[in-house]
């Protein structure tokens, strides 16, 4: 009878929901990690803080979009997650009805822009100085954190593609 309620529809939406909160979880803990934070790091700012979301969600909708229609579903509610969680943390930081559209606009468009260079500097033939040249450009880091954060970023990369896909669309990922 477990096998019959898997294929029920109320199921799939409620086991969906909890992939996302649990991928979401898992990206909230690594991009708020304060070991990633500081001189060794992402810079401790608004840019370094959204910055660090960013790329580690777009690493991981990346991901879960290669699996399977299924996988591109997740993938879209996971940002969807992502940005009605930032519009929350505007409201709450008392940024009026008026200016948010503009202010999650202009967040998601660094978002969608960071994470797209991130996944194309994978295909370049020198990924970790791709990566190190858009933390620089973009402000994201300085010193010895660019190194420090272009190494986590290709490592959450490989620990991504190690991870199986019924673990990730089951929203199983331990970083």
């Amino acid at each position: 009878m477990n096998w019959l309620r898997k294929l029920l529809p109320g199921n799939t939406v409620r086991a969906d929901r909890a992939a996302v909160s649990n991928l979401y979880a898992a990206i909230l803990k690594r991009a708020r990690n304060p070991q990633v934070f500081g001189d060794d790091g992402f810079a401790d700012t608004m840019d370094g803080r959204t910055g660090a979301l960013a790329i580690y969600t777009s690493l991981v909708t990346t991901r879960l979009s290669a699996i399977s229609q299924r996988g591109r579903v997740l993938s879209s509610r996971l940002t969807d997650r992502v940005f009605d969680d930032i519009d929350a943390g505007l409201r709450e930081t008392g940024v009026g009805d008026a200016s948010i559209a503009r202010k999650v606009r202009t967040i998601g468009e660094r978002f969608v822009g960071l994470g797209i260079a991130v996944n194309e500097a994978f295909l370049t033939s020198d990924p970790q100085a791709s990566i190190h040249d858009i933390l620089e450009r973009n402000e994201l880091t300085g010193g010895t954190g660019t190194a420090n954060v272009a190494d986590d970023i290709i490592d959450v990369r490989r620990t991504l593609e190690a991870r199986s896909d019924d673990s990730l669309l089951s929203g199983l990922l331990d970083w």
